[in-house]
């Protein structure tokens, strides 16, 4: 028997390659930084460091559940467990928020108090530690950008919102060390920086649980329309109405649809081949990878190759 492509096979190599790629890099820029913000004791330093373990096990989720995304549907999970990267996602966006809540607090805190996080911040250390922090973080982006776009499921997005905040962060890192050489008077350009880092983990957070949400509630995909879904339903030969019309997604990647389709009269045959073109038209549009027609006769007096009848309905 024929199976639908559901697409389970979205979590290819490329991206549990980068996947492990990126969590050692990420290992050795947690030891890189723990040692820097041990000896430059700067806070912003050491909120990046501590960002690093999340870091680590959101990446070491979502690894595994793209490896169990793999494995495709069985007779327990009919639609493959692609919810697993949903709630991956979820996990990552509540480590990040966690972690921008806690050392915001504490940057804004050591802010007002205007003192410094563990004694005079050594800006040559805080720059000599973020300069190669950041080739490492744009050589892991570089990676990822080379995964297809349609492959970026919520999980892997979260991961790339990672890794692109990352380089911000590395960025922030850098502004405070180069004013903290050129005015060291400045004592709190460090505060300023952790304050900065900490704003970009929670806004990042922000999008992550909203698509996450999106997903469990079965809310029609934001770049979907349903209206324009009918519409070009409609534009199909042979579609009367289409009603009951059920669209959400199982993953970002797996959105599915269900809808009851009114045709005209005609063969089965005919109208299975109906139901092909309103398949392949909704892969092509919409990217709904699933799509299920419950077939209808149409209005009576209505015939796909004979024009309006006159004579007695079927029983």
């Amino acid at each position: 028997m024929p199976t639908l492509e559901h697409g389970e096979t979205e979590a290819g190599e490329l991206v549990l390659a980068g996947l492990r790629w990126a969590f050692g890099v990420t290992l050795v820029v947690l030891v890189l930084e723990a040692i820097g913000a041990f000896l430059s004791r700067s806070l912003s330093l050491t909120v990046d460091a501590v960002h690093n373990i999340p870091d680590l096990l959101a990446f070491a989720v979502s690894w595994f559940a793209l490896s169990a995304t793999e494995r495709g549907a069985s007779d327990r999970f009919t639609f493959g467990v692609h919810r697993f990267e949903v709630f991956a996602g979820l996990l990552n966006a509540a480590l990040v928020l966690g972690t921008g809540a806690a050392f915001g607090y504490e940057a804004v805190s050591t802010l007002l108090r205007s003192t410094t996080f563990a004694g005079p911040v050594d800006a040559f250390w805080l720059l000599l530690v973020a300069l190669p922090t950041l080739a490492l973080r744009g050589a892991n982006l570089v990676l990822f950008g080379r995964v297809p776009r349609r492959t970026r499921d919520l999980n892997l997005r979260s991961v790339v919102v990672h890794l692109a905040s990352d380089i911000l962060i590395t960025a922030a890192l850098i502004a405070a060390a180069v004013l903290l050489l050129v005015h060291p008077a400045w004592t709190g350009a460090d505060a300023a920086g952790a304050i900065t880092i900490s704003a970009i983990l929670v806004y990042e957070s922000l999008p992550l649980f909203r698509d996450g949400m999106d997903v469990l509630t079965e809310r029609t995909p934001r770049n979907l329309s349903v209206r324009a879904i009918e519409q070009a339903a409609h534009a199909i030969p042979h579609v009367v109405e289409l009603h009951d019309l059920h669209v959400w997604a199982v993953c970002p990647t797996l959105v599915c649809m269900t809808a009851h389709v009114e045709v005209d009269e005609m063969s089965l045959r005919d109208s299975m081949q109906v139901v092909a073109e309103l398949r392949a038209r909704m892969a092509e549009e919409f990217g709904i990878l699933h799509a299920v027609f419950e077939v209808e006769a149409g209005p009576a007096g209505h015939s796909a190759t004979d024009g309006p009848r006159t004579g007695q309905d079927p029983a």
